[in-house]
């Protein structure tokens, strides 16, 4: 089926609201004092829940997170892929666990919009706690090499897109996500959204395959997951979704959605952690520590250096945070309600 008049219009126009003025960052200082206080955590093993597949470019992160809270906190540390509903299965699932640091999720950027989808329960000021946003990650758009339509370039797409309106099938993350809402500024800056079908993923590892499967068309992905078919010559990128391109052996001749001629307002997409709401101060700043220190080994040295979509950058200031968290969930609410997607009370 063709994109709904009402998610289009809703989401293809958000943009992330303007950056609250409260710091970004926590004196380390700071964060060592109050981490000293927490004593008694972790008292066991931690369950740490990934909302993605094991397949997409985010569960690699999640895995090495695993290890560093391992290697920092002296426990070990589980990983468990949650992501049924559009991430409300592992929102209950950590809402129904103690607020104490045991049980921690992953979260991202997409729940701006996640929280006011009609089947949660649960919301972000009562329920929960971002304790930090990691990493920022950025996405490409490719087609299968020898693929139905003859794509090999951005100009293809957008002429078969034309002359076939609605045959057209593109996939990205779940609804709602920061990459749907991407998925559809971008389809729609090119004069092609609705002609383009929205398939919808649980991961970008999952997008890849159908691509490569030649079960849907086109498809929008981390340049890691991509990173096998670009380099065994069997997918062919089009577009990399960012203001400048990547300094990157697989996609530095890419042109960015700048350089084709398209002007929206990016929505750069982060990873973070969260857990319960009333998780003690101390815990919290324990579990940030560990964060910092983590990225010093060697393996999170190296994978950096491999991932070629991921910005570190570190903002664990809670203040900031739930600034962020608020406005940037008003501007998402405001475009739902007036396009009839939730109830103005939702």
């Amino acid at each position: 089926m063709r994109l709904l008049t009402g998610i289009v219009g809703a989401l293809a126009v958000v943009a992330f609201a303007t950056v609250p003025a409260t710091a970004q960052y926590m004196d380390m200082e700071d964060i060592k004092a109050s981490a000293a206080k927490a004593t008694d955590f972790p008292s066991g093993p931690i369950d740490f829940v990934c909302t993605t597949s094991p397949g997409s470019s985010v569960a690699a992160w999640c895995q090495n997170l695993a290890r560093g809270f391992s290697d920092e906190l002296g426990v070990p540390v589980e990983v468990q892929f949650k992501k049924g509903g559009s991430q409300n299965e592992p929102v209950m699932y950590v809402a129904g666990k103690p607020a104490d640091g045991q049980t921690m999720m992953h979260v991202s950027a997409s729940f701006y919009g996640y929280f006011h989808l009609p089947h949660y329960t649960k919301t972000y000021q009562d329920d929960f706690q971002f304790i930090a946003e990691v990493e920022n990650h950025t996405y490409g758009v490719a087609v299968a090499k020898g693929n139905k339509w003859g794509i090999e370039s951005y100009e293809d797409l957008i002429k078969v897109a034309k002359e076939n309106c609605g045959e057209l099938s593109m996939g990205s993350n779940k609804i709602g996500s920061t990459h749907h809402r991407h998925q559809i500024a971008f389809l729609n800056a090119a004069g092609i959204g609705e002609c383009v079908n929205y398939v919808p993923y649980q991961g970008d590892g999952d997008t890849v395959k159908d691509v490569m499967g030649g079960h849907i068309d086109v498809g929008q992905a981390s340049p890691r997951t991509w990173r096998s078919h670009l380099q065994a010559g069997t997918a062919i990128p089009l577009v990399m979704k960012l203001e400048e391109r990547l300094d990157d052996p697989d996609w530095k001749d890419v042109r960015t959605v700048r350089e084709v001629g398209l002007d929206y307002p990016i929505p750069h997409h982060w990873q973070g952690l969260a857990v319960k709401k009333g998780t003690p101060e101390a815990v919290m700043d324990k579990l940030i520590l560990a964060l910092h220190n983590m990225y010093k080994r060697d393996y999170f040295k190296e994978y950096l250096a491999a991932g070629t979509h991921i910005d570190l950058d570190i903002r664990d200031d809670r203040d900031w945070i739930n600034e962020d968290m608020m406005k940037n969930q008003a501007v998402v609410k405001e475009f739902m309600i007036k396009n009839k997607m939730i109830e103005p009370d939702s």
